[in-house]
Formats: C-alpha cells, sequence, structure tokens
C-alpha cells in the first residue's frame, strides 16, 4: 500500500531547516560543494549565471581573439592540414580547431600572460589545447556524470546528518564501482537524449527516470535495468506532483536576477527539495524495496552501508608507512641529493664547478618532490618491481615535464633541453632521464626512505621537529630571496630567452 506523505508545503520547510538550520558551517559547506561542482560543470542548476560571473571576474571566461588567430594560424600551416582539399580543411577543420581554441579559453587566457611563450612554442600549445580537449570530452561523457552521482550522495545524507563530511561525494566511487556508475550513467544520457526526441515522451519519461540518479547514488551496484524500473515504480502516480513541485520551485525565478541568490539560497534548497522527493519516495511499501540498502535514509540512528573511499588491491606495506615529518626530510634529502648529481654532472662533463640550481642553496627541488611523491604514491607497489618502475617514469616524467613548463612559462628560461637526446619530448623529458629517474625511484623506495625513517626513529621526535623546522625555515629564506633578487643565475644554470627576438641567449650571465 501506498504510504508516502506527499505535502509540498512540508518539502519546502525541511529543505530550508536542512539548508539554513544546521549551522553556519554545515551551510557554508554545502554552498561550497554546490559552486565547486557548477564551476567544473559536473552540475547544472539555477547558479549558472554566478559561476560565469566569477569566470568573468577571474578573467578565465575570456581571451583575446588573437591568440585564438595564433593556434588557428599554426594549424593551417601543418603538413596534414595543408594535404587536405580547402573544402575540408577552411569549410570543417580549420573551424572545429578554432572553436576547440575557443572552448579552452581558460588555458588560452594563462597562458596568454607570456606572449613570447605562445610564439615560442606555438606546436607545445596546440598539442596541450588537443589534449584538454580530448580529456575534456572524456570528463564530459564519463567522468563528469559519475561525480555527479557523488554530489547526489552528499546532498542526500546532508539532509539527516549537517556535519557529513566532503569525502562522502566519493564513498559511490569505489575502483571497482566507478567504471560500473560511468556506464550506467552514459545508457542514461544516451535514452534520455532519445526520449527527448520525441517531446511529449521525454517530457513523461524526464519525471518517470528522475530519481535514477539518486537510486546509483545510494547503491552505486545496480544495472541500468534495475534503476530505470525502480525510479519508474516510485514514481507511479506522483508524475504531475513531481511537476507542481517543480512548478513552485520555477516561481522562485522571478529573484534569480538578483546576483548570487541563485547561488546562496536557490541552488541550495532546490537541491534539498530534490532529496527530500526521493526520501519520501523511497518508502513507499508498494514496491520492490530490495535496491534500497541504506537504513540511514530511514532511521539517522543507523550506520550507512556505503563506507568511505578507499584505494584497494595495491601490495602497501603497513610497515612502510610514514610520518610527515618523514617526508619532510626525505624532501630535503632528496634535493640535496640531486643537487650534487647535477653539479657533479656538470664538473665531469664541462670541468666547471657552478651552482646548478635556480634557487641559491645546495638544493633542486624538483628531486626533492620527485623523491617524496614516489614514495608516498608508489610504495604500496614495492611488491611489483615491473609496475613500480614504469609508474615511476611515469610519474617523473610529468613532473619533469610540468617543471620545466613552468619554469620557462615564468621565468623565460630553459634549465635543461633534451633536444638532442633520444626519444625525447619537446626537449623537456627524455627516455634516458626516465630510465635513471625510475632507477632513483628504486633506490628512494627499497633503500633512502626506510634508512631516513629508522634515522628519524632514532634520532627522536623533539630532535626531528627541529631538524625539519629549521631546513624549512632555510628553504623560506632562500624563496624569499629568489623572489626579492630574482632566481639563481649565471654560467651553467639555464638559458635565458630574449622576449624581444626570441632567440635564446648561450647562458644566464650573473650581474
Amino acid at each position: 500500500m501506498d504510504s508516502v506523505n506527499w505535502s509540498i508545503k512540508r518539502f519546502w520547510k525541511d529543505s530550508f531547516k536542512a539548508v539554513f538550520g544546521s549551522g553556519l558551517k554545515a551551510y557554508v559547506v554545502l554552498v561550497g560543494v554546490i559552486f565547486i561542482f557548477s564551476f567544473l560543470g559536473i552540475a547544472n542548476n539555477s547558479a549558472t549565471a554566478d559561476i560565469y560571473s566569477v569566470d568573468l571576474y577571474m578573467m578565465t571566461g575570456w581571451v583575446d581573439p588573437e591568440i585564438v588567430d595564433e593556434v588557428v594560424d599554426y594549424a593551417r600551416g601543418l603538413k596534414v592540414v595543408q594535404m587536405l582539399p580547402d573544402d575540408m580543411a577552411e569549410g570543417f577543420l580549420i573551424p572545429v580547431i578554432r572553436g576547440i581554441a575557443e572552448d579552452n579559453s581558460r588555458i588560452l587566457s594563462l597562458l596568454e600572460t607570456n606572449r613570447a611563450y605562445v610564439q615560442r612554442n606555438q606546436g607545445e600549445v596546440f598539442v596541450i589545447i588537443i589534449i584538454l580537449t580530448v580529456i575534456g570530452s572524456a570528463i564530459l561523457f564519463f567522468i563528469k556524470e559519475a561525480f555527479s552521482i557523488g554530489l547526489f550522495r552528499f546532498i542526500t545524507e546532508r539532509m539527516y546528518h549537517k556535519d557529513t563530511k566532503i569525502k562522502r561525494i566519493l564513498a559511490p566511487l569505489s575502483k571497482k564501482r566507478f567504471g560500473h556508475i560511468c556506464l550506467v550513467m552514459a545508457i542514461y544520457d544516451f535514452v534520455m537524449l532519445l526520449w527527448t526526441l520525441t517531446i511529449i515522451g521525454g517530457v513523461i519519461k524526464y519525471f518517470e527516470y528522475y530519481f535514477v540518479p539518486y537510486i546509483i547514488a545510494e547503491n552505486p551496484d545496480v544495472t541500468w535495468k534495475e534503476a530505470k524500473k525502480m525510479s519508474s515504480d516510485m514514481t507511479r502516480g506522483y508524475k504531475f506532483k513531481m511537476f507542481l513541485m517543480l512548478l513552485t520551485c520555477n516561481l522562485f525565478g522571478v529573484i534569480t536576477f538578483i546576483p548570487f541568490v541563485p547561488l546562496f539560497i536557490l541552488t541550495p534548497v532546490l537541491s534539498a527539495c530534490d532529496a527530500h522527493m526521493y526520501l519520501a519516495l523511497r518508502k513507499r511499501q508498494d514496491i520492490d524495496r530490495s535496491l534500497f540498502i541504506e537504513k540511514g535514509y530511514d532511521d539517522p540512528q543507523e550506520e550507512y552501508v556505503l563506507e568511505d573511499f578507499a584505494i584497494t588491491g595495491s601490495s602497501f606495506n603497513k610497515a612502510d608507512k610514514y610520518k610527515f615529518t618523514d617526508f619532510v626530510a626525505m624532501f630535503f634529502l632528496f634535493c640535496f641529493v640531486g643537487w650534487v648529481w647535477e653539479v657533479a654532472l656538470h664538473l665531469v662533463r664541462d670541468h666547471e664547478l657552478h651552482n646548478r640550481g635556480f634557487m641559491y642553496g645546495p638544493w633542486l627541488p624538483i628531486y626533492g618532490f620527485g623523491g617524496a611523491l614516489i614514495i608516498i604514491f608508489l610504495s604500496r607497489f614495492k611488491g611489483n618491481k615491473p609496475k613500480l618502475f614504469v609508474l615511476t617514469m611515469v610519474l617523473c616524467g610529468i613532473l619533469e615535464y610540468i617543471t620545466s613548463f613552468l619554469l620557462e612559462f615564468i621565468n623565460n628560461s630553459s634549465y635543461w633541453n633534451y633536444d638532442e637526446m633520444f626519444l625525447n619530448l619537446n626537449g623537456r623529458v627524455c627516455l634516458a632521464g626516465l630510465l635513471a629517474f625510475a632507477v632513483g625511484g628504486f633506490v628512494g623506495v627499497y633503500l633512502l626512505g626506510p634508512m631516513i625513517k629508522s634515522f628519524l626513529r632514532k634520532l627522536g621526535q623533539k630532535k626531528t621537529y627541529i631538524l625539519c623546522g629549521v631546513l624549512g625555515a632555510l628553504f623560506a629564506l632562500d624563496l624569499i630571496c629568489c623572489l626579492v633578487f630574482g632566481p639563481n643565475s649565471g654560467k651553467g644554470v639555464g638559458q635565458k630567452y630574449d622576449d624581444t627576438n626570441e632567440t635564446v641567449i648561450e647562458s644566464v650571465q650573473a650581474e
């Protein structure tokens, strides 16, 4: 028998209470989550205009047409484009490329702050835009919908528990469920698109399948057929009532013109209303309730079946767990080892002794970050040496490429160049370097990491804090010197680009 207590007035009252009656901290967290998901394009809601306003304020929503033209002109100069018929190239491909460039206005706006870099590296900029487009498309069609399930989960739990942790967004997205959720949501979007083409059928199915995402958020293991049947059963006899409920929501459209009212008031309340409708209809006793796994949705005192997100399936050894101070010590040790390596290499090769770092002290941060990140993220795979070796190469390659790009972009300097090395990528990374880093990663995981941990345990907690504090203070002082006086420069440090003619000065000369 139908046991739903449907009351639009009660839905609004409970929603306002859930949003504004749970304390300032809970309210700020809810608005913050909605803002971030909306800003990233994962959620579309009435706050879209406010998000766009923030976008424009941050100058990420518009880009100078000239930089778009530069990208398009570079594409026109590619041999593969020139080989195409004019109708295909200018009539189809070039407009597509221009659209891609305009869609990536955020990255172009950032790159535009250093126009000299863009002119020097048009190929790299073009590839970055293409890669981001591919990744963006994957996010749009697969990952975005999966993470929206996490948002539905967070909002639903938030109706009962004001102190719901943000990490609950990831609760449905375990390693084994993520791909399944992406597939189910992709089918859901495709089916809804097809029904939309029928107009009337689209309206009916919109309400009939309205709670599919909420069902998946509660039970991520459901199939598409199970989720759509459950939503159909839940909404049977209530579609018109849902329509009236949403109609009352649309009445608030008269206040959406007030800046940030949708973001701070309307969107949180509407999200709460949807959650309350789901929680009300899932109480129906005349439907098969076997797919409802969360007793916590019926009784707030019950614990949730869906546990927090956790990384599983690795060979991580609990004995290898490190403290924060261990990683601080590792960072500085690897910084120093990298500095000694670079100085010694330059001494043997060029018979000159120079400080090879862009900082003034005996440390190279890229080695410190690389070594620490390897141990943090890859120690769990120490039982699988081939996997550890490959992942170390990948991690170090990404870190080295990004660091090279940032140093050149910010300081117009090239601190290393592998153009003459075998299998290099834009002169920023090369195969030989990645192999060397992988070997170094093995030394860090199997030897240096455990040695540092053992040494600090013998040193004692108090002395460890003092050591890390002193090293941190010296490093911060060095960074301040770099900001005030400029990075370390001189023969052997790197190559400086001349912005006036985009040529490379052989080496950075000390003042």
